[in-house]
């Protein structure tokens, strides 16, 4: 059954309400400085950063931006050994389980209080575990079907529509696609994400395949049925065909393809819209809802950071205010996407991003209203499970391999075998 979003209103009713129940704190007078880690680029936290000092004279934040890759190993370095800092630090939404097992983050759910309505419901479940708040959404994400409209002109090609109504199949998607590149296209068909579960999760979820873990048991593993195998089969035929290009790297590179105007089909987020599209000259291009196979269910990816506090912090109070400040009140966040650019978790501050005047342009209308729609009722989140991370890294890994021309089952059973090696020391 499909849910719509709650009226603007209703959404933004509830959050002042919610908002007016929280206990707030008195912050200390003494000048304080906390540390703040995230993976991302320094530049982009300075806005929220800036916004909270200003309210908050005496207290310095710095910023450590770590890379990706390394992120886990330095918290388990430091707030593994007892360690204070950082005081505050982001958390991928899927690891939020993982960062509980290891003690890494404080509990907040008798601090905050119900904050259900000031966040949509899959950002409220991915910081949840055990019926405990662990962490507050900040951020969260949904992706479209970006084309060319040049490119899909050229193949006399009808572009397609914008509304959920209008989803395109994959099974379309491809069989466009290569029309596209008989017309001149270089490729017909890029993930933005290539080869992360963030995104490859959908291909499985909509032929009913599950996220990989039991909904029974978070350390039960379930990568290798029929629905996965075809799913990823799918992924590994775009790329053996020639639909789609192997060796690019990572994100940044293909979105860059498309911006090129190389690509007539790109599954993509919208962050892309400001960061790279709308100020390329030349490019002609629209957006579609994002894909489901034929029969399945409509899927899309969701999911983003939200923050956490050490427990070893010895200014909980500051903390606590600063992770309120960007999760629970439409300044702080609107403050922590202005430049990242990806939709607040928060529900008010969620729809000035949707209404900005970037989307009403004419080749983006309705674009806000959709990833409002998918947000609501199509959005997935990833397997919370304790064993995330190693769960993440080899099942990366494993998706590579495939798109490289790696068999598919085998390459899931070696993906199993690996990571239930890896839980077991869980147990």
């Amino acid at each position: 059954m499909r849910h719509l979003m709650p009226s603007r209103r209703a959404l933004i009713a509830g959050a002042l309400t919610a908002a007016a129940l929280l206990p707030t704190y008195a912050l200390a007078q003494d000048a304080v400085t906390l540390r703040f880690a995230t993976t991302e680029d320094p530049d982009r936290m300075q806005p929220v950063i800036d916004a909270f000092m200003a309210q908050n004279p005496g207290v310095t934040i710095i910023h450590e931006s770590i890379p990706f890759d390394d992120f886990n190993n330095v918290l388990q370095a430091r707030i593994g050994q007892g360690d204070s800092t950082p005081d505050v630090f982001t958390a991928d939404m899927p690891a939020v389980s993982a960062l509980v097992q290891r003690g890494f983050l404080t509990d907040l759910t008798d601090i905050v209080g119900d904050i259900s309505a000031l966040h949509l419901p899959a950002s409220m479940e991915a910081v949840t575990v055990n019926g405990r708040i662990w962490a507050l959404p900040v951020s969260t994400s949904s992706m479209v079907m970006y084309y060319n409209a040049d490119l899909l002109e050229a193949a006399d090609i009808e572009l397609p529509g914008r509304t959920p109504e209008d989803r395109l199949t994959w099974e379309q998607v491809v069989e466009l696609g290569r029309q596209a590149q008989t017309a001149g296209a270089r490729w017909g068909l890029l993930w933005d994400q290539v080869s992360r579960i963030y995104q490859q999760q959908t291909l499985v979820e909509s032929l009913g395949g599950g996220n990989g873990v039991s909904p029974d048991d978070e350390l039960v593993l379930d990568i290798t049925n029929d629905a996965w195998v075809q799913g990823l089969q799918f992924y590994a035929d775009a790329f053996e065909s020639g639909l789609s290009p192997r060796g690019v790297p990572g994100p940044g590179q293909t979105a860059e393809l498309f911006a090129s105007g190389e690509v007539a089909f790109f599954a993509g987020g919208p962050w892309w819209v400001s960061r790279l599209f709308a100020a390329r000259d030349g490019l002609n291009y629209s957006f579609t809802p994002y894909p489901f196979f034929e029969g399945g269910d409509a899927v899309t990816p969701t999911g983003s950071w939200a923050w956490g506090i050490n427990p070893n912090t010895e200014h909980m109070e500051i903390a606590l205010d600063f992770v309120r400040f960007a999760s629970l009140t439409e300044e702080g966040a609107l403050a922590a996407a202005s430049l990242q650019p990806i939709p607040p978790a928060n529900v008010e501050a969620l729809q000035t991003y949707i209404n900005q005047p970037l989307f009403q342009t004419e080749n983006l209308a309705g674009f806000g209203e959709l990833i409002e729609y998918e947000l609501a009722n199509t959005a997935r989140v990833r397997a919370p499970t304790m064993g995330w991370i190693q769960f993440e890294s080899i099942i990366n890994r494993s998706i590579e391999d495939i798109r490289n021309g790696a068999d598919v089952r085998p390459a899931l059973e070696g993906a199993a075998a690996e990571i239930e090696a890896a839980w077991s020391r869980l147990r």
